[in-house]
């Protein structure tokens, strides 16, 4: 089984980062005995700027959701979210090259910083790529 690092995207495709999503789920899921102590989530203001922004694409306010995800990068620029929310943004506005360039640039956040595993810098190129071969 694949460790899936806590700040990777959520493997589920929600755009949520795992910790936020579908880490808790997989938690319940262990047996007793691996269980140490029940995960419960605390959001930060970081969070829940990073997980508006997921709400307002769906929402089709890509203004906003573009205004919230340059507050990351500005208040918060040690962290990978402005850049991936700013891809998300640019791909839902069909605005293809800005959107694969910031799935790079996370690309490069990625293995540069603690936290990642190979995986989850890996999905970010990946990315990049799909939409590359889009255009």
């Amino acid at each position: 089984m694949v460790k899936i690092g806590r700040n990777a995207p959520c493997p589920c495709g929600s755009g949520k980062k795992y910790k936020k999503c579908c880490l808790s789920a997989q938690q319940e899921k262990r047996p007793s005995s691996v269980k140490k102590q029940r995960f419960i989530p605390i959001f930060t203001e970081l969070d829940q700027l990073s997980n508006s922004v997921v709400d307002l694409i769906k929402q089709n306010n890509l203004d906003e959701a573009e205004t919230v995800s340059r507050k990351l990068l500005t208040e918060y620029p040690d962290q990978i979210d402005g850049l991936n929310r700013l891809a998300m943004v640019y791909e839902a506005r069909g605005e293809i090259r800005k959107a694969a360039e910031h799935y790079r640039k996370a690309y490069r956040f990625a293995i540069s910083n603690e936290g990642f595993d190979q995986d989850s810098a890996d999905w970010f190129s990946s990315e990049a790529k799909r939409l590359e071969s889009e255009k």
